[in-house]
């Protein structure tokens, strides 16, 4: 008889068996969580799966940082099939200098200036005056605004233009919101949800799921899907052509505003910043609806129409109800519906924020009260007065928050200064010329055709358009024949905005400011030969120019005191000691110094 063989022992539980299976436990649930943050500081090292930022250094220009301009880029899982667009460099120092007021500008193409460029921009004109009337201050105006863009791109570069310790955000924008970048019928990145849309947006600051994104993307077709059609952004960017007022996705496009506008305000709201955002304003008038419903009555053709009659019989507040009304129902949204402006009006209200009636600054500025070809190119761009006047709004409110200035400036002085050159005056014709020979403002897309040029500066212009010149060679060109002629006005114009776009540049700065001389304005001149000698350590000949100016200005003991330093730092020069005694002597007697 065989013997059993007993059963093994059970194991004896340890007092710290229950503790050890605890810690394997959650090893075992962390290590894919390990895992991935070990991917993600890899990734960070590496410098993989970074984000495009907002800004970047300045090639050539150390300590100075501008807007990227490949930064519509974020938004797009494969780069390559971003839009052609990018926000207009503007150079500011990555360090703000103490005493500086930085002011930030968000928004669209209207916020950016098209289609003169940055110096007709909102941005560009407010920095005029606000410079003009606080001349003891350095103020900067940066511009993020560009073409194409949604609440959705504004609310994605909130955080790093608070990290650059603005003072102040203005914002202008709304009409893309239903065919730009995220808009509900665009072409370019539409979002269903506007929570997953932002979700996303959160993801790709992380390297690893940004790798991941551009992985994927790259393995698809590299060919745009844009760039397969032609004619301008604005006939390539539509998905949807038909968004009847109060359909489902109208309210999908009123609620992605809302949202994205009230977490922007809010975010600013919490940094303690400041914000003047505009109520929108479009064509009213001279842009008839470009997609209208069959409704007799009322459908977007026949609310304009209605228009039309009403104003021609003299009643130009119905008329304007009723153009308004056909604006609303385009179902073609390029143009923002009046919602958007209740919207603008509650958020701010809500979270701080000063409400600027652009709208109303165009209208009161337009014939019978109703905006139209006066001061709009088309749709929704102004033109050159229309951008005068709707910087020329946002200006009381930001004095007010300034305090008052230092020196007062009426619209007469601020137009005759305005930075507008001619040359981008007649560049920004074509490029309306352009846009106006294409879809939807014709059935089908039609050559622009340029003229013969008729002198100089319009050559100048036509090759900007052509691509044969940069902004700068343009310019360049441009001072250089304005000299040649004895237009001290408009070359000064010119020097002054190669001097604001290239701020490290001391030729730019001294060039400016004399110039500014010769055109009878030492006070906008002292501004630059001030640059001028903070960056080139105080060379006689822009200490020479910047006494003169003071002296200009009457203010002798000022030129005194910089002609004594200048002699102090270049002791024995002849000049200094020459000019230094006329303006002892003459100080009394005369209210120009002639030109050292």
């Amino acid at each position: 008889m065989k013997r059993k063989t007993p059963p093994a022992p059970a194991p004896v539980e340890t007092a710290h068996a229950p503790a050890r299976r605890r810690i394997f436990l959650t090893l075992t649930l962390l290590a894919p969580l390990l895992l991935l943050v070990g991917a993600e500081a890899a990734l960070r090292l590496a410098g993989i799966g970074a984000l495009e930022p907002l800004f970047i250094p300045v090639p050539n220009a150390p300590g100075y940082l501008q807007p990227n301009p490949a930064a519509v880029q974020r938004f797009f899982p494969d780069p390559r099939r971003a839009p052609e667009v990018s926000i207009d460099t503007t150079w500011f120092p990555a360090s703000k200098a103490p005493g500086t007021l930085r002011i930030f500008v968000q928004g669209e193409s209207s916020a950016a200036g098209f289609p003169y460029g940055r110096f007709a921009s909102p941005g560009a004109l407010l920095h005029q005056r606000l410079q003009r009337a606080y001349p003891e201050r350095e103020i900067e105006v940066i511009n993020t605004g560009m073409a194409a863009v949604t609440s959705y791109v504004l609310l994605d570069f909130a955080d790093e233009i608070i990290a650059r310790q603005p003072d102040a955000v203005v914002v202008y924008a709304g009409h893309n919101e239903y065919l730009g970048i995220g808009g509900v019928g665009s072409s370019l990145a539409s979002a269903s949800s506007p929570a997953l849309a932002r979700a996303i947006a959160r993801l790709r600051r992380l390297h690893l799921y940004r790798a991941l994104e551009r992985g994927l993307g790259s393995l698809g077709s590299g060919a745009d899907p844009l760039a397969a059609r032609e004619g301008t952004l604005m006939s390539r960017v539509v998905a949807e052509r038909s968004i009847p007022l109060g359909s489902p996705l109208y309210e999908r496009g009123l609620a992605q505003f809302r949202g994205n506008l009230d977490r922007l305000l809010a975010r600013y709201q919490a940094a303690g910043i400041p914000v003047f955002i505009g109520t929108l304003a479009s064509n009213e008038r001279d842009q008839a609806p470009f997609a209208s419903g069959d409704d007799p009555v009322d459908s977007a053709r026949a609310r304009f129409e209605r228009g039309r009659a009403l104003e021609a019989a003299g009643d130009y507040a119905a008329a304007r109800i009723e153009y308004l009304a056909a604006k609303d129902r385009d179902e073609l949204r390029f143009r923002a519906p009046e919602a958007f402006n209740d919207v603008i009006r509650a958020s701010a209200s809500a979270h701080g924020a000063t409400v600027v009636d652009v709208q109303g600054a165009l209208a009161a500025a337009s014939s019978n009260g109703i905006i139209g070809a006066e001061i709009m190119l088309e749709h929704v761009h102004p033109n050159v007065e229309g951008y005068f006047r709707l910087a020329s709004a946002y200006f009381p409110a930001m004095v007010q928050w300034l305090g008052p200035p230092a020196v007062e400036v009426d619209e007469a002085t601020a137009r005759r200064e305005i930075p507008v050159t001619a040359v981008d005056r007649l560049h920004g014709e074509i490029r309306v010329a352009a846009l106006l020979n294409d879809w939807p403002f014709v059935p089908e897309r039609r050559p622009t055709t340029l003229p013969t040029p008729a002198d100089r500066i319009e050559e100048i212009a036509q090759s900007w358009f052509a691509g044969r010149l940069n902004w700068i060679e343009a310019m360049n060109e441009a001072l250089a024949w304005y000299q040649q002629q004895g237009n001290d006005t408009e070359a000064a114009r010119v020097a002054a905005n190669l001097a604001e776009a290239l701020v490290n540049s001391v030729e730019a700065q001294a060039s400016a400011g004399r110039l500014l001389l010769k055109a009878s304005e030492p006070e906008r001149g002292q501004r630059f030969l001030r640059r001028a000698a903070a960056l080139d350590g105080g060379r006689v000949e822009t200490l020479l120019s910047l006494a003169q100016a003071q002296f200009m200005q009457g203010n002798v003991a000022g030129s005194i005191a910089t002609l004594e330093a200048a002699l102090v730092q270049h002791p024995g020069d002849a000049r200094v000691t020459y000019w230094l005694e006329e303006v002892r002597r003459t100080s009394g007697e005369a209210d120009t110094a002639p030109p050292p």
